[in-house]
């Protein structure tokens, strides 16, 4: 099954923030799940981030390349004028989790204290955008 071709359209920051949030709300559901692998919860984490910064860049209506590295949306967002506070900076730490996360073999082990980082961090960009927009 493919989706509709969107032509480029990217949505509405409000639709961005709401699939963030979604991800991070999904990642407190598998926190303690000991059926889900750590690596996954670390995944959905970095997409909240990531969500939630393109978020920002489209209420801002600045351009964006579809990444999943942290890092280069915030260059973009600094780049552009934006204020970056030095905590929400610390979001590139979770770029690794995009894609390495996904598969097997890739990763190492995943502490308890690494996934709450994570999903802390995560949790921090979301409240920092929601309070730009």
């Amino acid at each position: 099954m493919n989706p509709p071709s969107r032509q480029g359209i990217l949505s509405t920051p409000e639709e961005w923030m709401k699939h963030a949030e979604s991800d991070l709300a999904l990642a407190h559901l598998a926190r303690d799940n000991v059926t889900v692998l750590p690596q996954q919860v670390c995944f959905h984490a970095q997409q909240a981030a990531e969500k939630a910064l393109k978020a920002l860049l489209l209420f801002h209506k600045i351009d964006f390349p579809l990444t999943h590295d942290i890092e280069e949306l915030i260059e973009i967002i600094e780049g552009s004028g934006i204020a970056i506070p030095a905590d929400i900076e610390e979001a590139g730490m979770l770029t690794p989790y995009a894609v390495e996360t996904r598969y097997p073999g890739y990763w190492g082990m995943i502490s308890k204290a690494d996934l709450l980082e994570a999903m802390d961090l995560s949790k921090r960009v979301i409240d920092w955008v929601k309070a730009q927009l």
